[in-house]
């Protein structure tokens, strides 16, 4: 079995998908009061909200614990995409690269996530919690943004 892979998840949303890639652009800040029991801190540590190289950090909840991530981002307005480069945390630990890209689809109103990564070694599952938490992370923020 190879040690890369691929993870695609497309998700139909009931808010405008607009409001998803500028919430993950503009406001990754606020996602902790929108779903508190998946994200419990954000913080900026270089650059500027909204901004590619700026650097960020969350934590999440997953598998039941407090785990951490440090990324890179790369927003790319024209193509509404937003990459987020894993440097430090959880993921690291168990992966030798993860790149994870938001992309909007607006004419469809889909948000589509792509999680690229290498593991390291035989032995490590594939992310498929990871990709799991995103898809909910989406319908919770999509809940709050309903109506908007």
């Amino acid at each position: 079995m190879g040690l890369k892979g691929k993870l695609i998840s497309q998700i139909e949303t009931k808010c405008s998908g607009h409001l998803l890639h500028e919430h993950f652009k503009s406001n990754p800040h606020k996602t902790s009061a929108m779903a508190p029991d998946k994200i419990t801190n954000f913080t900026l540590h270089e650059g500027q909200l909204g901004k590619t190289n700026s650097v960020v950090s969350w934590n999440y909840i997953l598998g039941g614990k407090e785990r951490h991530a440090k990324q890179v981002l790369h927003i790319d307005d024209e193509e509404k995409s937003i990459t987020f480069n894993f440097k430090e945390g959880y993921m690291n630990e168990l992966y030798k690269s993860m790149t994870l890209t938001l992309t909007l689809i607006a004419e469809k109103n889909f948000i589509t996530w792509t999680l690229v990564y290498e593991k390291l070694n035989e032995n490590t599952p594939e992310p498929l919690d990871f990709i799991e938490f995103l898809i909910y992370l989406i319908k919770d923020l999509e809940t709050h943004h309903v109506g908007k």
